[in-house]
């Protein structure tokens, strides 16, 4: 029966994710929801959602780290940060525009992407074997929406719903030294006349730290970090809501900018 209810809530979240037209009747009715038993279940349904992707022509080609700042976790009632996967045909291309059709209530993030040159398989790996098996870091966007209707109330619909990713851009790589602090970028991201500002450092003390959560997490479930894998490491701004006809510019200093248009 639990079985039937996952792969049913899969199967909706991941429509809902697929919608020409993103409105309330392509949401999921909260209600559904009642039945996500704990974390478990819910990153049963992820996995769900995943493997539908996939057996669609979809091809993993990453993951996500979201709840990565304290009070945001304290809100959800988190013990730990949460995770989400990355699909090669929700990334933008450079210079591509972010279609809002097909998002609900869609907002930016700004964060820093790990591009890894090597596996991680040590389940007490650390933010220094992080740094050491990384090929380049790259300034990114992170697209990210919800596809319950009203919005993801509980831990467990946030990680249901793949931690709210929807669509990422990435920048161009830098390959840092392996002792580069990362946790000492800040970023700016403007959108018009707003100004959001932004560090590392609030991302788990060190986006670092946050790949090496994700590499234990995903152990304990039996996969793992390869090489070649992205990661998208939670944000260094607070996530800010966008419209059609906005511009997104964001600007990590030593790491570079980039820059997004919505349409």
């Amino acid at each position: 029966m639990k079985k039937d209810l996952i792969a049913e809530l899969g199967r909706r979240l991941w429509q809902a994710g697929n919608a020409a037209a993103a409105d309330d009747a392509a949401a999921v009715d909260a209600a559904a929801a009642d039945q996500l038993d704990d974390l478990d279940m819910a990153y049963a349904v992820e996995s769900a959602t995943r493997d539908l992707a996939v057996a669609a022509g979809g091809r993993v080609v990453g993951y996500k780290v979201g709840l990565t700042a304290q009070p945001v976790r304290d809100t959800f009632g988190a013990a730990e940060p949460a995770a989400g996967h990355l699909l090669a045909d929700r990334l933008l291309e450079d210079g591509e525009p972010l279609a809002t059709a097909g998002l609900f209530t869609p907002m930016a993030e700004v964060e820093i992407a790990f591009i890894l040159g090597e596996a991680l398989s040590d389940p007490q790996v650390t933010a220094q074997d992080v740094r050491n098996a990384t090929a380049a870091v790259v300034p990114a966007f992170e697209i990210v929406d919800s596809r319950w209707r009203g919005g993801a109330r509980t831990l467990p619909m946030l990680v249901a719903d793949n931690t709210n990713a929807a669509r990422a851009l990435l920048g161009s790589p830098v390959t840092p030294p392996a002792s580069a602090d990362l946790a000492k970028i800040t970023a700016t991201l403007s959108i018009g006349s707003r100004t959001v500002p932004g560090s590392a450092a609030a991302v788990m003390g060190d986006p670092a730290e946050a790949v090496a959560w994700l590499a234990r997490h995903l152990l304990r479930g039996g996969r793992r970090l390869a090489a070649g894998d992205i990661v998208l490491s939670g944000t260094l701004c607070a996530p800010t809501a966008i419209s059609a006809g906005d511009r997104m510019v964001a600007d990590l200093g030593e790491l570079g900018r980039i820059a997004l248009d919505v349409n």
